[in-house]
């Protein structure tokens, strides 16, 4: 059974789960970027030098590589993906728009398109990346 969510993170952004998927949408339109979550075992070893999700992805890019690991294969539903990308937007909404917490390939192009759209904040924050 297909389950409908909708999750309302400020006035720019919106997720949704249509179709076991989940989309983010800012101001009504699909944002369409590569969209993953990023799953660690809290039993393994973590390195001490991550400071951003990108750290992350690259420390273990090498342990990664060719393992292409559904969440529906270690028993996470699609409801339970959707509330976990809910939560990292916003996060990073809540922290200002810290790129350390969304990967890159997502929190730039969310920047650059909530500068566009006015967002002040995210102005400041895109201006001082770019920097």
């Amino acid at each position: 059974m297909d389950m409908e969510h909708e999750f309302k993170v400020n006035k720019f952004i919106t997720l949704k789960l249509e179709r076991d998927e989940t989309n983010i949408y800012v101001v009504d339109e699909k944002f369409d970027q590569c969209k993953y979550l990023f799953l660690l075992d809290p039993n393994e070893t973590i390195a001490k030098d991550i400071n951003t999700i990108d750290d992350a992805v690259e420390s273990f890019v090498n342990t990664l590589e060719g393992e292409e690991i559904t969440p529906q294969e270690l028993g996470i539903t699609s409801e339970q993906v959707f509330w976990a990308h809910c939560s990292n937007i916003q996060t990073w909404v809540e922290y200002d728009y810290d790129t350390r917490i969304l990967h890159s390939n997502l929190s730039f192009p969310l920047l650059k398109r909530l500068t566009q759209l006015g967002d002040s904040k995210a102005n400041r924050v895109f201006k001082c990346e770019i920097a």
